[in-house]
């Protein structure tokens, strides 16, 4: 047969930005072989009249570092028509890692990426030590493309042990780290990734290692990057003053390598600043560098009790009062004294990202039947329906149901208008899932069918033809992903078949399919009828097929060396 797979009729989005066009597909031996007008006969045949035909989607900003050991296809990112994953963001990967210093980087991943410290336990075997041997356990076991970078934690437990959360580098130390870096960068990272933010910390609540690096140390890392000419460098400094952007123009010029920086979104707490965050990022551009905004397309929700709660961790006393336990915990919440504190923390006229607004969080869900009337109110409608101040109603309601009531909160993406344009934005690029991350607070596998659904074919900021680069061979070009992100002959059949007219999201539901019985949220999708990985069909009309084709994507140290030998 002239082709293993032929999608006949489609419509045709092949990445670049260029104008949609009907057409056939045929794919051979795992790759695009011709588009156009085919007559020849093929081991499967897909209709694709009225869908759109366009490239797989590349999903950048995952912790998937963990759920990919146990999970094939990292669900429910092929619901979505994501073929391809990153792993290993905000300075967080599972390698480099050496004899006792796990614990050190499971409590990283527990605090900041709020992952059940039972399920890494259960499911995290650490039969690896070096980057390129962490990646090796997914050759042949993955039914989705993954890739990675090395994070700055672990790198840096490496080199000091536990000293990384109390100290700066010695130069001896950060020439350990260098060399770490390379060794990563050579076994298959895509670049690195690094963590400044001020609420990031480990469970035990000591800062994560990478927060105690200085400048020197962090260029002397990138440094490696720039020298051997590959890679990109991910980073999140916190909250995004404006001051920052002096850095990221200094490391892109530095290294000459794409710095990917978090993130560039509308904030009810400072509703002008994404503004600010484009004037600032279009000089670095104009220079000649580098430096994308990392943005999303949905207000970031999360999902919380205060049983477990980050959502105020800018804020001294609530932080303090959730690292107790949960029974010492609650007599603190009902405590004056203590209720003053909370209000002191809120008034603090300092930037945070929580915007101390209690007209957007709203009560979710709830424990007892006479309380079903609270269901969908805001906190201050709460306060409202029982004469209380929507502090005290808040933790009173939270305390009579054993701190179980589940609350919604978004502290961004609120504005339309503002969120058009930054998604249309050259210097922006679209997705942060944090996908195999905050598995119990919120699931945002669905970034990209959104985009679609929701900002193309509802609010039409952007043509389908713009959205699907920039799911697609915008990702790709940025972080070196060769033969990928566009529908061509001679490219990867990495493939999304969907409905333009139906795309979209279901809203998160829960899961119990978490190692040790731990439950977490997914999110499913509308009007995506196949995801094709390599050529192959993982995922077709809501059901995952049981095949296993993805491949490990290695950087460009690696395949250079792969090439010389």
């Amino acid at each position: 047969m002239e082709y293993d797979l032929l999608v006949r009729c489609g419509r045709v989005v092949d990445g670049s930005g260029l104008p949609s066009f009907v057409a056939d597909v045929g794919v051979k031996d795992g790759k695009i072989a011709e588009v156009g007008r085919l007559k020849g006969n093929a081991a499967k045949t897909i209709d694709a009249d009225g869908l759109a035909v366009t490239p797989g989607f590349i999903d950048h900003h995952t912790h998937l570092d963990a759920q990919m050991l146990w999970d094939p296809y990292g669900t429910c990112e092929p619901q979505h028509g994501i073929t391809t994953v990153v792993m290993g963001n905000c300075g967080l990967s599972l390698a480099p890692v050496k004899t006792g210093i796990e614990d050190a980087i499971v409590k990283s991943f527990v605090r900041v990426e709020a992952i059940p410290r039972h399920a890494l336990e259960e499911g995290v075997k650490w039969n690896w030590h070096s980057y390129g041997e962490y990646l090796d356990n997914f050759e042949g076991k993955i039914g989705i493309n993954v890739g990675g970078l090395v994070g700055h934690i672990a790198v840096r437990h490496n080199a000091m042990g536990e000293e990384a959360v109390e100290r700066k580098a010695t130069a001896k130390e950060i020439q350990q780290m260098r060399a770490l870096v390379l060794e990563a960068m050579e076994g298959g990272a895509l670049g690195i990734s690094t963590n400044r933010n001020e609420r990031h910390m480990r469970e035990d609540g000591k800062p994560v290692a990478s927060r105690l690096a200085d400048d020197e140390e962090l260029f002397a890392l990138c440094d490696m990057l720039a020298e051997r000419n590959g890679g990109v460098i991910e980073t999140i400094l916190g909250r995004n003053k404006i001051e920052q952007f002096n850095l990221y123009h200094e490391l892109a010029k530095r290294t000459q390598r794409p710095v990917l920086w978090q993130s560039l979104q509308h904030r009810w707490a400072e509703p002008n600043l994404w503004r600010e965050q484009l004037d600032a990022v279009e000089p670095i551009f104009r220079a000649g560098y580098q430096a994308y905004g990392l943005s999303h397309t949905v207000p970031l929700v999360r999902h919380f009790t205060l049983k477990e709660c980050q959502v105020f961790d800018e804020f001294p006393t609530w932080k303090n009062l959730m690292f107790l336990p949960v029974e010492v915990r609650k007599q603190a919440f009902a405590e004056p004294a203590t209720r003053q504190k909370l209000r002191v923390d809120l008034a603090d006229p300092r930037p945070t990202n929580f915007h101390r607004r209690w007209d957007i969080p709203r009560v979710e869900k709830v424990i007892k039947p006479e309380n079903q009337k609270y269901a969908g109110k805001t906190i201050a409608e709460l306060g409202a329906m029982r004469g209380q101040d929507p502090l005290d109603a808040f933790l009173d309601l939270s305390l009579e149901e054993d701190l179980g009531t589940v609350f919604w909160n978004a502290n961004n993406g609120g504005d339309w208008n503002a969120m058009g344009e930054i998604l249309r934005s050259p210097y922006v690029l679209v997705g942060t899932s944090d996908a195999g991350a905050h598995v119990q607070f919120g699931a945002d596998f669905g970034y990209g069918t959104i985009l679609l659904g929701l900002w193309v074919r509802e609010r039409q900021v952007m043509s389908l033809e713009q959205a699907i680069h920039k799911l697609t061979f915008h990702v790709a070009s940025i972080f070196g992903m060769q033969g990928r992100g566009l529908l061509r002959p001679g490219y990867v059949a990495d493939l999304a078949i969907f409905d333009p007219q139906t795309v979209g999201s279901h809203e998160p539901e829960w899961a119990n399919d978490y190692p040790a019985g731990s439950k977490r949220l997914i999110q499913r999708a509308e009007g995506m009828h196949y995801t094709i990985v390599n050529g192959k069909v993982i995922h077709q009309d809501g059901r995952m097929t049981g095949e296993l084709p993805g491949r490990v994507l290695r950087g460009p140290l690696y395949r250079r060396q792969k090439a010389a030998a």
